[in-house]
């Protein structure tokens, strides 16, 4: 019994000594791993870089069809270039800012950046030789470099900047045209044609304007017959258009106002008077425009200084098609009112108060 006991005891110990062997290689195998890692990760080896998705891949059929060919980036980031390749300056991405599957055929391929910034160019040709370049010469600080004979294939390309973290604007060419350089290329050029004003030109609007009378003078269908000596009339009228009064007007009258293109109201005047007075009594602010036979224009916005209902009147108005437009101040919400047509020579609307 005493010797069972003993060879239990033996077998136990080692069992024991082989669990604590079995851990201690697996600590050690972690400690390994870790330290393979910290060093992996403590300077980026030049093929990790190269590894590194682009931001940027084009794949032009054959060669580049738009040629030069320009992409718009940002320059710059936290790599040194050096670590990508040996005499490379400045700083660049993790990943290339552009990769280009290059198809074509041509007795050289150069690559340059614009900007108003000191960058530095970096190139991965296809058989994996690193290209590099800080100034394309001593007076031009934007960085060039010119492959001869480029092979087809992938090339990788970088964008630094000379200070870290800089990042610098501009736009990366390719072109295959010896004549293309960094230093004659000029992007208004590359697409000839005067800047567009912000604001259409007097001349080109009042064409606009004066089709949107006519259009507006054909649409009129059915207009009312007014004769001189009559009673005055009234219309109920709403404003609640979009379109800016003086994109209406063929003269240089100071009228202000939405509208709609189709006039709130029309009629046919007829027969001989001294004056003929339209104004708007309305529960807000508006604006009135009137187009006579003749095609002139006449506006209101205020027809005094103590309320803001407009009044045009007519001296001894011609006889013909007269075409009225009720405008609004603000396009928040329709205004509503009545327009009264009437030969009273002193004629004025009630007030409304600002």
């Amino acid at each position: 019994m005493k010797a069972s006991r003993t060879a239990r005891a033996a077998a136990v110990l080692v069992i024991a000594l082989i669990v604590l062997l079995s851990i201690a290689a697996v600590a050690a195998a972690s400690r390994n791993q870790a330290v393979a890692a910290q060093a992996a990760t403590a300077t980026p080896a030049a093929e990790e870089v190269v590894d590194a998705g682009a931001y940027i891949a084009i794949s032009p059929q054959a060669g580049f069809p738009l040629d030069p060919f320009l992409v718009s980036l940002q320059g710059g980031g936290p790599v040194d270039a050096s670590t990508v390749s040996d005499g490379c300056n400045g700083f660049v991405a993790e990943a290339p800012a552009v990769t280009v599957d290059y198809q074509g055929e041509a007795d050289l391929l150069r690559a340059f950046f614009l900007s108003n910034g000191d960058t530095t160019l970096v190139v991965q040709t296809p058989n994996g030789d690193f290209l590099c370049n800080d100034d394309t010469h001593a007076l031009l600080l934007d960085p060039s470099i010119v492959i001869t004979a480029p092979v087809q294939g992938v090339y990788s390309v970088w964008v630094g900047s000379v200070a870290a973290q800089d990042l610098i604007p501009g736009f990366l060419v390719f072109t295959t045209k010896e004549s293309v350089t960094a230093g004659n290329l000029a992007l208004a050029d590359l697409v000839r044609r005067q800047p567009l004003p912000a604001a259409q030109p007097l001349g080109q609007r009042q064409i606009l304007a004066a089709q949107r009378l006519a259009d507006a003078l054909a649409g009129v269908d059915d207009a009312a017959a007014l004769e001189a000596s009559g009673d005055d009339v009234t219309v109920d009228v709403t404003a609640d258009g979009f379109l800016p009064m003086p994109e209406m007007l063929t003269n240089d009258a100071l009228c202000s106002g939405l509208v709609s293109l189709a006039p709130s109201y029309a009629f046919d005047w007829s027969g001989e008077t001294e004056t003929l007075s339209l104004f708007v009594e309305a529960d807000g602010d508006t604006t009135l425009l009137v187009r006579a036979p003749d095609g002139s224009l006449l506006c209101s916005d205020d027809a005094s200084a103590d309320t803001l209902n407009p009044l045009v009147a007519i001296a001894q108005p011609a006889e013909g098609r007269y075409l009225v437009w009720v405008g609004r101040i603000t396009p928040d919400e329709p205004v509503s009112g009545v327009l009264t047509i009437t030969e009273t020579a002193d004629a004025q609307p009630a007030a409304l108060q600002p």
